[in-house]
């Protein structure tokens, strides 16, 4: 576990306060602690209004299995320590953070958007939104570049059509969460081959 930490010290700090913060909401705080905690730091237009930073920041460490299903929420988090792992390892702790912290914030402004555009039939002012997906995807976008040429089309257009795939749909536009996936993705890819190439050359590669 020390070897893990001083390997890929980002992203074995960031699960580490993901899991730690969700041990807590599960068996320390009191349900209504939890659920304000769950509330508090949603990226929803009422909390980027009021508390922008918290919320753009803090929605990244909170789960929520229950409002996004067991598998996917299992999914994400394994999908950050395998692919944010491998960036890291890659263009270091520092590009990597940022990399990571682009596409999390990046993906909740665009979804911010498409959603005050009105699109969506309800209202969504304090809907709940939180968890490492936005993360997972950004990091899986973002090793694309380190991957054989021939997958680099693939990878990333599979990356897209998985949560459109099993999305509802308001016309032309997808529910929310999926946009935001979808964003993650894009901006993990350019951030990405950004980052390794400032890596490269940072070594003289």
């Amino acid at each position: 576990m020390r070897d893990r930490f001083r390997r890929h010290p980002v992203t074995a700090g960031y699960l580490s306060a993901v899991a730690g913060l969700a041990l807590l909401m599960r068996f320390v705080f009191a349900d209504g602690v939890s659920a304000q905690v769950r509330e508090s730091l949603s990226t929803n237009a009422a909390n980027l209004a009021h508390h922008p930073v918290n919320a753009l920041l803090g929605s990244a460490f909170v789960l929520d299995p229950e409002g996004d299903g067991l598998a996917p929420t299992a999914l994400a988090v394994v999908g950050v320590a395998v692919c944010l792992g491998v960036l890291e390892r890659e263009v270091g702790p520092w590009r990597a953070a940022a990399v990571a912290v682009a596409g999390h914030v990046g993906a909740t402004l665009v979804t911010a958007a498409v959603i005050s555009s009105g699109v969506y039939r309800t209202d969504l002012t304090d809907v709940v939104d939180v968890g490492v997906g936005y993360v997972a995807f950004t990091a899986a976008g973002a090793i694309t570049v380190l991957g054989p040429v021939v997958v680099r089309v693939p990878w990333p257009a599979l990356l897209v059509a998985f949560p459109l795939a099993g999305a509802e749909w308001y016309g032309a536009v997808p529910e929310f969460p999926v946009v935001g996936q979808v964003a993650a993705v894009l901006i993990g890819l350019g951030a990405g081959a950004f980052a390794v190439r400032r890596a490269d050359a940072a070594v003289g590669r």
